[in-house]
């Protein structure tokens, strides 16, 4: 466990305790690793949905998409013609 020291601001701590937010958490330390543990969780999907958003844009990924609909549209249409009988 790596040890650290924070600073928190008064007002923010108070509403932590009147809030009772502190009373679901083992001690501070805990609340303080889940939160941080949230954001990277929070980070981590926004981070993939700038890249996913980014690749939506991009001209060779467009172009396999469309190669890769073309060379299933056949199938496709199987399916669709044996779910119609």
């Amino acid at each position: 466990m790596l040890r650290k020291t924070i600073s928190i601001d008064e007002h923010l701590f108070s509403e932590l305790q009147n809030e009772g937010v502190l009373d679901h958490f083992k001690n501070f330390s805990d609340l303080v690793s889940s939160s941080l543990q949230k954001t990277v969780e929070s980070m981590r999907k926004e981070n993939y949905r700038k890249e996913i958003e980014k690749m939506a844009h991009d001209p060779l990924v467009i172009s396999d998409i469309e190669e890769i609909q073309e060379d299933f549209k056949y199938a496709d249409e199987e399916l669709l013609f044996k779910m119609d009988q």
